[in-house]
């Protein structure tokens, strides 16, 4: 594992034309930790500062998109000259290989859900299309890179759109030359292909490019050269997607080959058109297509990975701040010692319960004390006791022990409990067959925490 400024890279996810993608950690204060991906410029490009500009435009640009559909950008920078971008981590497949794995293990992707994947990549298109700066300044923001792996399908059943690297916006630091071409070659529109001005609509040509081959499982523009490559894509003849699979209704037909048209302008006029046009052949053909279909699918799809990973090692495993670590220890020292209190407190009663010898008194024993009444009070709060022996622990359960008071028998006077004890309030009266009053008491003052403390 590698540290990457305030990141932990956990695992290297892939590496794309200009950048490394990293399976990423943010770590911060008190426990928190986010998982996220991490893109960083390739070395060798990190001397050019045409790549460098195009690789920060990437970040610049996807700052101001703001839509479910679109994986967000959380940060954007540099550690030690080598750039770098964080985004949102999504957990899931890209198209491409959505279909591999389909294939692989001999099921088919619902109609349903093709059209929903489709349909939801549309909505964040039209949003990007449509994004605008935070002053108002519309960005007329192009990806000019719709391809399969730049789809991703969640497992939670979310479709987001990724990697606007090359994507051409107005007021963006590095422009494009004109005749240059970026983008992936199978999935270029045909004026992107010749090098052309583009629009918008260049996109929707490159997400029914996805969407044909993800209803007929086979490329569509793909040849051994790149060269052949773009000749297919400016002049090969489109087979309508029906005639190479019977499950494909013919309804369907005229959304793709309206998304494929040579010309711009016979296109739809914006990828917000694609998705109500999906929507409606889904709401007519009383197709289910919702996320929540589309997460059970991903879910059973993907089952034996997703069981591997709960086997794992999670990798967002909670680290805490140390001052937390050290507060729980600091309160786990406090209650032990309060447990230990709590038993010196228990055992002062017994201490106690044997009264001073009277001065000059030879005799060891003592007369016995009486019972503690229902409702005495705290030794700490009874003033009959005189001066504190020294070595005597205070309690709030220990009896109070009464001062001799010279009488027959021996046995002293009960004593009148404290103001504020759980008694009566009032003294007892005095036993049969004695006379006089109840003992004086001694003024107290509070102690520390509201507490009589001995005068």
């Amino acid at each position: 594992m590698e540290t990457f400024g305030r990141y932990e890279l956990l695992r290297k996810i892939a590496i794309g034309g200009m950048g490394a993608v990293y399976l990423a950690r943010q770590k911060g204060p008190v426990g928190f930790q986010k998982l996220l991906v991490v893109k960083r410029l390739l070395p060798h490009l990190s001397e050019d500062d045409e790549f460098i500009e195009m690789f920060l435009d990437e970040g610049r640009i996807a700052a101001h998109l703001n839509h479910p559909n679109i994986a967000q950008i959380y940060d954007l920078g540099d550690v030690d000259g080598q750039y770098f971008i964080a985004m949102e981590y999504v957990h899931g497949e890209a198209v491409g290989p959505l279909g591999l794995r389909a294939q692989q293990r001999k099921l088919s992707i619902p109609l349903a859900l093709k059209c929903r994947i489709i349909a939801d990549a549309a909505a964040g298109l039209d949003a990007a299309h449509n994004a605008r700066s935070p002053s108002g300044r519309k960005l007329a923001l192009i990806h000019r890179d719709v391809s399969p792996q730049n789809v991703l399908v969640g497992y939670n059943g979310g479709v987001k759109i990724i990697d606007f690297g090359v994507a051409k916006a107005s007021g963006k630091f590095s422009q494009t030359v004109v005749g240059t071409i970026k983008g992936k070659h199978a999935y270029m529109s045909p004026e992107q292909a010749r090098g052309e001005p583009l629009d918008h609509r260049s996109d929707i040509f490159g997400l029914g490019t996805v969407f044909y081959e993800l209803l007929t499982h086979q490329r569509l523009f793909k040849r051994d050269t790149e060269i052949a490559t773009l000749k297919a894509v400016v002049g090969t003849k489109i087979v309508p997607p029906s005639e190479l699979s019977s499950d494909i209704p013919k309804e369907l037909d005229a959304i793709v080959l309206k998304a494929l048209a040579r010309k711009r302008d016979e296109r739809f006029a914006s990828a917000g058109e694609v998705q109500l046009a999906l929507d409606e052949f889904l709401v007519q053909h009383k197709l289910h297509a919702t996320p929540a279909h589309l997460a059970a699918f991903m879910q059973d799809t993907y089952s034996e990975e997703l069981e591997e990973e709960r086997l794992a090692a999670e990798p967002t495993v909670i680290h805490y701040d140390p001052r937390i670590a050290a507060r729980q220890q600091a309160a786990a020292a406090a209650a032990a010692a309060g447990d230990t209190g709590n038993h010196a407190q228990k055992a002062a009663p017994r201490a106690a319960q044997v009264p001073p010898r009277k001065p000059g008194s030879s005799s060891p024993s003592a007369p016995a004390l009486p019972s503690k009444p229902q409702g005495s009070v705290s030794s700490s709060s009874t003033s009959p006791m005189g001066p504190r022996r020294a070595g005597a622990v205070s309690s709030t359960t220990a009896a109070p022990v009464p001062r001799s008071q010279g009488t027959s028998g021996g046995s002293p006077a009960p004593v009148a409990p404290a103001r504020g004890g759980t008694g009566s309030g009032k003294a007892p009266s005095p036993p049969p067959g004695r006379t006089g009053s109840a003992p004086k008491r001694v003024p107290t003052r509070p102690g520390p925490q509201g507490e009589p403390e001995d005068s």
